[in-house]
């Protein structure tokens, strides 16, 4: 590990083990989910998990709010009434306390993706699916599906009991990669405005503060990295002005040899139509494309022996997943939302680790989670003691690097898929999205498309921070871009390095 000079972390959106690496052949089978014979009750019917036909799967884009991950790992609502209320309470019907979470001690049963995918579905549809709208859960992406992230896993080190630290959506997740905590949030909404006077140290800060340069690449089509909205105290503001750059800056400091110690890199994920980020419904291709991009970049680089990259996401989005989360290290001593003791850790999610001293076939099969990335970064770069209890227990990535000597038969580059038949439509079903009633009903507007759910909740917040009301975000796409654009700079003093 000490051989490692440069980390770079590319992280993806809402998938589990099962859902990408589950057809692996050479990991234990116990691990995986090929040939298992798995069914899943719903409310008249059952769901086979089978692979995926397609590369959108599933479509509609599951639940994967705290409720919503309760009654996915544990097969009910508590109380019952929760069946077809709001899993995100910024709407009015929403779940009632525990939350749909079980009493303490029960075992998941991983047995609640389909129900838990009826009564979303019915919540957001105000229809109930039809029984082949409902195997679209049970669908798993194969090795013929998503090559590249496959073939990495082989070529690299996988992790297969690598799970997020939260069973919760996106931004609590990536905040404890970053931090080590979310100080007792659990739900996406609000965590920016809140984030905005974020003082609690992060991995950025901690490189900043002892001097080791670190970067954050996106796409300048989404207007602001999504971290800046996750970590945007006081504690941070100062820092991205200098430290955010653009994907093509990334490829062109990887061929000149540049990369920094530390490299954060973003998928396209808020707006737009040509989302790469796994996230379903939205074409599994665009994702593949860009990893191979990284990768390949890294691949070449005059850096690559001194040169990590990590693959990984934030959290499994809903998708299925047969093994228990197990029991975590509670971080801190913040409340937590929604009576959650933050003393379980979330559902598996695909991780790989790539670099020229790892052996070829590498199964790791240890408990790792998100946070064993900044401990590792921590101590690599001596960046002081741990943040939090979570990552101060959290296992180094020491195994993944297992050769002595620089592999010479890694390979130079992979395919990346061909876009030209890729769909676009971000897999919205013609005819049966909700309407604008519906979606204001919802306190959603119908005429934001097209932007991701991450992206509704952006603009929501920076609106909120900025003084505006959220009937003042402007319609099309364009707009909304250009708009954003001048709240963030106003209040950030933000200007990405091209």
């Amino acid at each position: 590990m000490q051989l490692i000079d440069h980390w770079v972390v590319l992280m993806f959106e809402n998938r589990s083990f099962d859902n990408v690496l589950g057809h692996l052949p050479h990991i234990d089978p116990d691990d995986g989910i090929r040939g298992r014979d798995v069914r899943l009750a719903y409310p008249g019917g059952t769901v086979k998990v089978r692979p995926a036909t397609d590369f959108r799967a599933p479509l509609p884009d599951p639940g994967e709010a705290f409720g919503n991950v309760n009654v996915q790992c544990y097969g009910q609502y508590v109380p019952a009434s929760n069946a077809g209320k709001a899993a995100y309470p910024i709407f009015p019907d929403f779940f009632d306390p525990p939350y749909n979470a079980p009493p303490a001690g029960t075992v998941p049963a991983m047995d609640g993706f389909a129900l838990d995918y009826y009564w979303n579905f019915a919540w957001l549809k105000e229809r109930f699916p039809t029984d082949a709208e409902m195997q679209n859960i049970g669908a798993v992406l194969t090795p013929e599906i998503v090559p590249v992230i496959n073939t990495l896993a082989q070529e690299y080190a996988v992790f297969t009991h690598w799970h997020c630290e939260v069973p919760t959506c996106t931004t609590p997740n990536r905040n404890f990669f970053f931090c080590g905590t979310n100080k007792g949030r659990v739900d996406n909404e609000f965590v920016a405005n809140y984030g905005w006077d974020f003082e609690q140290p992060s991995i950025f800060s901690l490189l900043e503060d002892k001097g080791v340069g670190w970067a954050v690449y996106f796409d300048p089509g989404q207007k602001v990295p999504m971290c800046t909205l996750s970590l945007g105290g006081a504690r941070h503001r100062k820092m991205w002005k200098s430290r955010a750059r653009t994907h093509a800056r990334f490829f062109q400091d990887c061929a000149a040899g540049a990369l920094p110690a530390f490299s954060w890199v973003e998928p396209r994920m808020l707006f737009g139509k040509e989302l790469n980020d796994y996230h379903p419904p939205h074409d599994v291709r665009l994702a593949e494309h860009f990893l191979a991009e990284v990768y390949n970049a890294v691949r070449k680089s005059p850096q690559w022996e001194k040169t990590a990259l990590i693959v990984t996401f934030d959290e499994h989005g809903g998708t299925y997943d047969h093994v228990p989360p197990p029991a975590a290290p509670v971080p801190d001593d913040f409340t937590g939302e929604q009576d959650f003791a933050f003393d379980r850790f979330g559902v598996r999610i695909p991780t790989v680790v790539i670099s020229p001293y790892t052996r070829r076939e590498t199964v790791i099969r240890d408990l790792f989670h998100s946070t064993s990335v900044l401990r590792t970064v921590r101590e690599r770069f001596d960046l002081g003691p741990a943040l939090t209890k979570r990552d101060e227990t959290a296992p180094l990535l020491t195994p993944a690097f297992n050769l002595a000597e620089p592999r010479r038969d890694a390979p130079e580059q992979v395919a990346p898929p061909c876009l030209d038949n890729v769909d676009l439509s971000r897999g919205t079903a013609p005819g049966d999205e909700p309407d604008a009633k519906l979606f204001l009903a919802k306190h959603e507007e119908h005429a934001l498309e097209p932007i991701s759910q991450l992206g509704h909740v952006v603009l929501r917040n920076v609106a909120t921070m900025s003084g505006k009301d959220v009937g003042d975000i402007p319609r099309g796409l364009e707009a909304i871009k250009s708009w954003l654009g001048e709240r963030v700079a106003t209040l950030h003093d933000y200007h990405p390095e091209k």
